[in-house]
């Protein structure tokens, strides 16, 4: 059932409803709860409060709640409203879009015609955004919100809400592009932000350009789960975690790699997406659709057992913040294989504590595995004390817990 508004400052009690110290609204940057997680990722409303906790909005909001933050997800959503409990103490909050603006979201090819040039894709994001504005700006009164953190800076949404609701704004990179995307009004909304949280030094580079409040504030890994088992032995396979959107994720590169693979190498792939038919169907052209297996979502448990076993771990894509399911590979001692793109430069240094290889390269990823199998030990030991020292999440979200209460204080 939804529940009502939190009193800020109130102690933290058996109430899941009564905050701690501040309310922080999380919103994500999904067009709708039933475009991206239902037609994506397969949730339902039930399914998600009961039991998804697969991204890293569920792994910040768990850490600013370690720290004394009560965090809550706003999600936009065509058909639900209110804001329901779950039993990770995090809640949930549905943003109804308007009636006028939800025939372009219902419908796919209205949807990619409303993102085919960067233009457009902007208007979009400003329009979505104006078609939630009334609830959302409900939701901050009635949930007491001390900060709002809005998911991507480079989009239109970022500037259409920092300069229209009520309460401090910040902003993150979770993955989002800088190149070919409208900049037009980002000097002002930038000039509005509280804080814009950057996941690379580079990235902090680009967004100073145009005026920003940058922190470096990468992704991290709980290393009291995601770490080294001596005690059990790596096989020869690949494995990789990955929503199936093979456009960012490339996961059809890594079949064809597999092809390239002598026969005793499998590949595990864990995750689910709107691309899996297509890419069992590549397993079954290229002839390895027996040494390929597709395990959809799983809990958090199982995947920590298959980074502890797999023989190397690879994450071919295009464009990516610092990975979480990369970090968790590394946490837990696998040799890694990632794509030569900004956020995994920052991460790797090539052949130390893992390979990096250009992105869309079948050949160049099938040599890197074999490479990475031969050298597991020194480069998954490696890698471990690279996210230990660097990305542990006990250090990262008190950061950024500290952080979001500074935008606040007097």
């Amino acid at each position: 059932m939804p529940c009502a508004g939190y009193r800020r400052g109130s102690s933290a009690d058996a109430d899941p409803c009564r905050g701690t110290i501040m309310n922080v609204a999380i919103l994500l940057s999904c067009g709708s709860f039933e475009g991206f997680f239902g037609r994506v990722l397969g949730q339902t409303r039930e399914s998600y409060l009961a039991s998804y906790r697969g991204d890293w909005s569920w792994y910040y909001a768990a850490g600013l709640l370690q720290n004394g933050i009560k965090p809550i997800l706003y999600i936009p959503s065509l058909v639900e409203s209110g804001r329901y409990q779950t039993d990770a103490g995090i809640d949930v909050r549905f943003l109804p879009l308007a009636a006028w603006y939800q025939p372009i979201e219902k419908r796919p090819l209205l949807k990619r015609l409303s993102r085919a040039t960067r233009f457009s894709l902007y208007a979009d994001e400003r329009c979505n955004t104006l078609a939630f504005m009334a609830p959302l700006e409900q939701g901050l009164v009635q949930d007491e919100i001390g900060v709002l953190y809005v998911q991507e800076y480079w989009s239109g949404r970022f500037d259409h809400i920092v300069h229209r609701v009520g309460v401090p704004v910040v902003a993150a990179d979770h993955g989002g592009l800088a190149k070919g995307v409208v900049k037009w009004f980002k000097r002002r909304a930038f000039a509005k932000a509280a804080v814009i949280y950057c996941q690379t030094p580079d990235e902090c580079d680009v967004a100073r350009q145009y005026g920003a409040p940058v922190k470096l504030q990468p992704n991290g890994c709980d290393t009291t789960q995601f770490l080294p088992n001596s005690g059990v032995e790596r096989r020869k396979s690949v494995l990789t975690v990955a929503r199936l959107t093979n456009k960012q994720k490339r996961t059809s590169d890594l079949i064809r790699a597999m092809a390239l693979l002598p026969d005793d190498w499998t590949l595990d792939i864990v995750g689910a997406g709107p691309d899996m038919d297509m890419l069992k169907q590549l397993t079954v052209e290229l002839g390895v659709a027996g040494r390929v297996a597709f395990h959809g979502f799983v809990g958090r448990d199982e995947v920590q057992r298959h980074l502890q076993t797999c023989g190397v771990y690879a994450m071919p894509s295009s464009n990516e913040a610092v990975a979480i399911a990369a970090l968790e590979a590394m946490g837990s001692g696998a040799s890694v294989v990632l794509s030569r793109i900004r956020a995994f430069e920052s991460l790797v240094e090539d052949g130390v504590d893992g390979r990096l290889v250009s992105v869309g390269d079948p050949a160049a990823l099938a040599s890197a595995i074999l490479d990475a199998w031969e050298n597991r030990q020194a480069r998954g030991a490696r890698a471990a004390e690279t996210v230990r020292r660097r990305f542990d999440t006990t250090t990262l979200y008190r950061d950024l817990a500290r952080s979001l209460r500074m935008t606040v204080s007097p």
